[in-house]
């Protein structure tokens, strides 16, 4: 993986590597989310099927992670035009917990002035220009 360009995790990805991070069954966890079997989980963790739509809160706080987040990876994988067009009309995207505490950081650190942001690509650096 380019450091500089990081490849998106996909869903699959993103849930075998939580999963073996957490101290839980996989048992323990489709019994939090309401599923009858278990194999269902090892399913979505090696992309044989994929997390309803429904399912991403309750499996989210199984896993300890930011419900926000696990949306937005599932709804840009699986539809990825319904995603931008979902993002296009609304003017927004959904945020994680993490991503809402660096936007209002950026709005302290400007006085919450509509300040522009410049990125430059070398190291990905975020400078904020507020004059």
């Amino acid at each position: 993986m380019n450091p500089k360009h990081p490849q998106r995790l996909t869903v699959a990805e993103f849930l075998a590597d939580r999963i073996a991070e957490i101290d839980k069954t996989q048992r323990e966890i489709a019994q939090e989310c309401g599923f009858e079997h278990p194999n269902v989980i090892t399913m979505f963790k090696n992309g044989h099927t994929k997390l309803p739509i429904n399912r991403v809160a309750p499996l989210a706080k199984a896993l300890g992670v930011d419900s926000a987040y696990l949306l937005r990876l599932v709804l840009s994988e699986y539809m990825p035009e319904a995603w931008e067009c979902i993002e296009d009309i609304m003017h927004s995207t959904v945020l994680s917990a993490n991503e809402l505490l660096l936007v209002r950081a950026y709005r302290e650190s400007t006085g919450h002035i509509d300040a522009r942001p410049s990125i430059i690509k070398r190291d990905t650096i975020l400078a904020v220009v507020t004059a």
